[in-house]
């Protein structure tokens, strides 16, 4: 785990020298040392605010996905699962649509991601049923019925201008992301990224049957919720922050459980600094291999789709 976290430490050095104008590792360690000239240190800052938002939202995607893995014992769940990915969405297109600014939009997202977890939760509760394929399923409605409201916003939206800022929010992006977006974003994701740390040993519990949870003294559906309840503020603070990035919350959590094995303890540590150098890497190569920002989904499927086809191999080869 030291070395994963020395290879995202020296990222993100990397990551401050790439970029539209390439700077030298002596210009980077002028700026943390505060004696960068006024031209770099201006480039320096929007990087090094955008890159803290990056290993942020990589971390909690990666968490939120190990978390939704653990606590429904689904190797394919993942932050889109209960329709949180797809709300949020639904507010920032609707936001975008009135004119709103990023502000506004972020304020949106947030509250639309949050109302269809709610919403879910409620459609299984109506369902009385503690089943976890039931919570998949009001999960797959409420996203299925957020898509069809998100179709008829596109559908009115005027296709210069804010249907073409519909489509680049759901594809993700960094590029708006400045300091005030990431002091009102980045503390829900860091009290969120040191919740599930802080209790990550008891996702190991929740994959035990009720009555051996009940014995160790542990209340099941009050971990599980609270569990699912953070794991969709981390999946909703990051959509409203950067947009919808596709992946890192289902394949990252599968990359670290093969480097690590599967007690949580110490696979969502791994998986923290794993989702933050996967999405650093995208997101690097987002804004250096072409003049205008590539969205984010499509770096991340060339990169997530290979991993995941290999993991499946790997798990097929050893019986998995």
């Amino acid at each position: 785990m030291s070395i994963a976290l020395l290879t995202l430490l020296a990222l993100i050095i990397v990551s401050m020298m790439m970029g539209r104008y390439d700077l030298s590792l002596s210009e980077v360690s002028k700026y943390f040392i505060g004696q960068a000239n006024s031209s770099s240190k201006l480039i320096l800052e929007l990087r090094f605010i955008r890159i803290i938002a990056v290993v942020l939202v990589g971390a909690g995607l990666s968490m939120a996905g190990a978390t939704f893995q653990s606590v429904f014992s689904n190797g394919l769940a993942s932050p889109n699962l209960l329709g949180v990915s797809t709300g949020s969405s639904v507010g920032a297109a609707i936001a975008i649509l009135n004119g709103k600014s990023i502000y506004w939009i972020e304020i949106s997202a947030f509250i639309t991601g949050i109302l269809t977890v709610f919403l879910t939760l409620l459609i299984n509760k109506i369902l009385r049923s503690n089943s976890n394929i039931t919570l998949i399923l009001s999960g797959i409605i409420m996203s299925g019925l957020m898509q069809s409201v998100l179709g008829s916003v596109k559908y009115i939206a005027d296709p210069e201008n804010q249907l073409q800022s519909i489509v680049y929010w759901e594809l993700g992006s960094f590029m708006k992301v400045d300091s005030q977006a990431l002091i009102s974003v980045g503390p829900i994701l860091i009290v969120g990224i040191i919740f599930l740390l802080l209790t990550r040993w008891r996702l190991n519990t929740l994959s035990l049957d009720t009555y051996t949870i009940k014995t160790i003294g542990i209340n099941p559906t009050l971990n599980r919720n609270l569990m699912i309840l953070f794991a969709t503020l981390l999946t909703a603070a990051s959509v409203c922050l950067c947009g919808v990035v596709g992946w890192i919350g289902l394949v990252v959590p599968h990359v670290s459980r093969s480097l690590v094995g599967e007690d949580n303890r110490y696979a969502l540590p791994m998986t923290a600094i794993t989702g933050a150098i996967l999405l650093l890497i995208a997101d690097t190569l987002a804004r250096s291999i072409s003049v205008n920002d590539i969205p984010l989904s499509i770096i991340t499927g060339f990169i997530g789709v290979p991993i995941f086809i290999v993991i499946l191999i790997r798990r097929r080869n050893v019986g998995i």
